[in-house]
């Protein structure tokens, strides 16, 4: 069995519950009736290492996006062992157990199955251990591949490449037409699940990578579908432009535990042996950053967002009936002249006024008020939670500002909205002046890669802010200045 961390293992078990197992993130119990009782911990791992940390929130995620993709599947004619979510679980919980919002929203009444002893595991494109297989064998459980594929790139079609289940150390690749053969089926599910919801996730402008299922003998799909941890997600859009390099393609980011897996590469954690207990307390030594912790909650949340359209909060509470509260967020609506204002009153004169109780307007232009700005930031713009940025022209103004909360410490999202007269000149400018913006952080309509625009964009990034996800900050790039690099001798 995989060790677990010191923080994982702090993780209370229910009190009144017989254990069955402990996973690297599920603690799972046998309840009286027969069924399994799965919570979905905080806890992270990467290269079958548990790591000593936890991410706050991620196991009501990843067990509200499982419930999502298995009644999403069940459309289709899926079976899967999933009995009772939510608020439902507490028909088959003692007494002191029921009630808490908190298991309602991470644990999962499931039916007991006799599991299949392989990782179905299926791929669109070449990254991870499949490109590390390809790049040494040509081929990836045996699937034959065309020569000179780059990180990233479309495979000849979805492909299964199976693995065996290691208690300890990493999972080996099984040979795909042995497996195929004994669990026809289950091989025959795995594709058929992935075409659906790589259909469904394109419709929301997400690729699916690759992902790993598991079946019961009977062919039930279960454990954990379609999540973060147990998927690859990325940008359609760029991945798509990541392909029309001649040279060098790499594979987009993915849109899961990324973040934790590079920061882990870059402690050198991916070259280590999880069969080596000096190995495995190294690891357990390294301190997790509380800010990796917070980013990579964000990402989870948007992933969760871009998928079903909705806040973790809200679906929970309109999908799996447990009463939970959403924080609403303080914006401010900074406004590069007092046009610009003017152009957006008519939207907050059509709208409820609730929707505006936490909102602050200000008037401040970056070639006009410098200092002003400087001092904005300086201070964490008054304690916004986001900033929407709105004017046109050549609008300098989001740019500006996010580059001074960054100079100064802050993680403050801003939020562009351009302004001016459809297909204008000064329209054209607006837009160009954001979505050219080097290393692209003032955020758009990431769903269709437009800046928002005109009074519809205000409104819509409003919306988004409080009732959406944004993206959590990107990697910034820091570029040493560089005096007096050239002279010309006449």
């Amino acid at each position: 069995m995989t060790k677990h961390s010191p923080m994982r293992a702090a993780v209370p078990l229910l009190p009144g519950l017989e254990l069955f197992s402990r996973g690297k993130v599920r603690d799972t119990y046998v309840l009286p009736n027969g069924n399994l009782f799965s919570v979905a911990t905080d806890g992270i791992s990467i290269f079958d290492f548990v790591l000593n940390g936890l991410i706050p929130g991620k196991g009501v995620i990843l067990n509200a996006m499982n419930h999502f993709w298995l009644k999403y599947l069940e459309s289709f004619g899926i079976k899967h062992h999933l009995v009772a979510a939510g608020k439902d679980i507490d028909m088959f919980l003692p007494k002191a157990l029921r009630g808490d919002p908190d298991l309602q929203s991470r644990a999962i009444v499931i039916r007991m199955l006799t599991m299949v002893p392989v990782e179905f595991i299926a791929r669109a494109l070449l990254v991870g251990s499949g490109e590390r297989s390809y790049q040494q064998y040509s081929h990836i459980c045996g699937h034959k591949l065309p020569s000179g594929l780059q990180s990233g790139d479309a495979l000849p079609c979805v492909i299964d490449t199976p693995t065996n289940k290691a208690l300890v150390g990493h999972d080996e690749n099984l040979v795909a037409s042995e497996v195929r053969e004994k669990y026809h089926k289950q091989t025959y599910l795995l594709l058929y699940i992935f075409h659906h919801a790589s259909h469904y996730a394109k419709g929301r402008g997400i690729k699916l990578v690759d992902t790993k299922l598991e079946f019961g003998e009977c062919g039930t799909l279960a454990d954990e579908v379609l999540t973060p941890d147990s998927s690859r997600w990325a940008e359609f859009r760029v991945w798509e432009e990541g392909r029309k390099v001649a040279r060098g393609r790499k594979a987009p980011p993915s849109l899961d535990k990324q973040y934790v897996r590079e920061w882990g590469a870059a402690q050198g954690i991916n070259e280590l042996d999880p069969k080596n207990p000096d190995h495995v307390e190294k690891v357990h030594s390294i301190l997790f950053p509380d800010k990796l912790g917070r980013e990579t909650n964000q990402l989870y949340r948007y992933i969760f967002w871009r998928l079903t359209g909705q806040q973790i909060e809200v679906y929970l509470r309109d999908h799996m009936n447990v009463p939970v509260s959403r924080k609403e967020k303080n914006i401010a609506v900074v406004c590069g002249s007092k046009s610009d204002l003017t152009v957006i009153e008519e939207v907050l004169d059509r709208t409820p006024y609730k929707m505006w109780e936490k909102v602050v307007f200000h008037i401040m232009s970056c070639h006009r008020n410098p200092e002003e700005i400087r001092e904005y930031a300086k201070t964490g713009c008054g304690g916004a939670d986001v900033v929407i940025c709105v004017g046109g022209k050549a609008f300098a103004l989001p740019g500006v500002l996010d580059a001074q909360l960054h100079a100064f410490g802050f993680d403050i999202p801003v939020v562009g909205v351009v302004l001016g007269e459809p297909n204008s000149e000064e329209l054209q400018a607006a837009k160009i002046s954001i979505k050219q913006l080097p290393g692209a952080h003032v955020i758009m309509d990431d769903i269709y890669d437009e800046v928002y625009t005109g009074l519809e964009g205000f409104l819509g990034a409003v919306n988004r802010v409080q009732y959406g996800e944004l993206p959590p900050p990107k990697t910034r790039v820091q570029k040493p200045v560089q005096m007096n690099v050239f002279k010309k001798d006449y």
